[in-house]
């Protein structure tokens, strides 16, 4: 069965919102998002991570990046505005990991985007199309990209 991913990319006056993520001992950043649940659509698993992540309410400007992957994945990129609340975890998946293991850190946070590319964040080859596409304010999307998994950008 296929494994759909929505993510969100939440912008607001020259910030996007990541997760800041400190896994095993490896730091690096994501952007907020997560599976479909059954019965929903793309849209409403984007607003409903970036509730459970993040606490905010954003609305979904529209789609920016499709990738699809070799192990029978996909994700689904959404250029989301800002619309009210302030960050931080709320009683997801993520909140219960952090109470059960101190090797799993999640934080929502809001970045400068001029920091991105000296940024681990994955995937790279979404952030590196966002500093693209945010100079041009997001002409040339939707973008597709088709990938192997064992061939993402795993460093800077």
């Amino acid at each position: 069965m296929k494994r759909i991913r929505a993510v969100a990319i939440i912008v607001n006056n020259r910030k996007i919102l990541l997760m800041h993520r400190i896994n095993n001992g490896k730091e690096y950043h994501v952007f907020p998002g997560g599976g479909i649940e059954n019965g929903e659509t793309v849209e409403q698993a984007v607003l409903r991570e970036v509730q459970e992540e993040t606490s905010l309410e954003v609305k979904i400007e529209k789609l920016l990046y499709h990738h699809i992957y070799d192990d029978n994945t996909e994700q689904f990129f959404y250029l989301c505005r800002y619309v009210s609340g302030e960050p931080k975890l709320g009683d997801g998946n993520e909140a219960r990991d952090m109470k059960e293991s101190n090797t799993n850190f999640y934080n929502p946070i809001w970045y400068n985007t001029k920091g991105l590319p000296q940024l681990l964040l994955y995937p790279l080859e979404i952030r590196d199309w966002f500093i693209e596409d945010a100079k041009t304010n997001f002409e040339n999307v939707p973008r597709e990209a088709t990938l192997k998994v064992s061939e993402l950008r795993q460093s800077l």
